[in-house]
């Protein structure tokens, strides 16, 4: 199993664990996250799975494709250079431990 902490805006934070394979939307979702959305169920095309990885973590993480960065350029007003869909990122033994930010709740 892979540990991941969600910290939430509002700086709480919950660590969960998911399964190697699996992404870190499917992660998000199968412990609640709420600020994980997931609309489009993992095919990249809604950015309701936003996150903001560590900066330490993004060097052991697959580079985001032409198709995640137009999603996310697509309307999100808080993109940053870590922004990414969590349904792009896949949970690795390399990457337990990731922290991944949170953007503000939408709703």
């Amino acid at each position: 199993m892979v540990k991941v902490t969600f910290v939430s805006a509002d700086g709480s934070s919950v660590d969960v664990e998911g399964e190697v394979g699996r992404s870190v939307m499917e992660c998000a979702v199968e412990n609640m996250i709420p600020e994980i959305e997931a609309q489009c169920g993992g095919a990249g095309a809604c950015a309701t799975c936003h996150c903001y990885p560590r900066e330490e973590w993004m060097d052991k993480l697959s580079p985001k494709g032409d198709f995640e960065e137009m999603t996310l350029q697509g309307g999100l007003a808080e993109v940053k250079q870590n922004s990414r869909l969590a349904c792009q990122v896949l949970l690795t033994e390399e990457n337990s431990g990731m922290i991944i930010d949170l953007p503000e709740p939408a709703f």
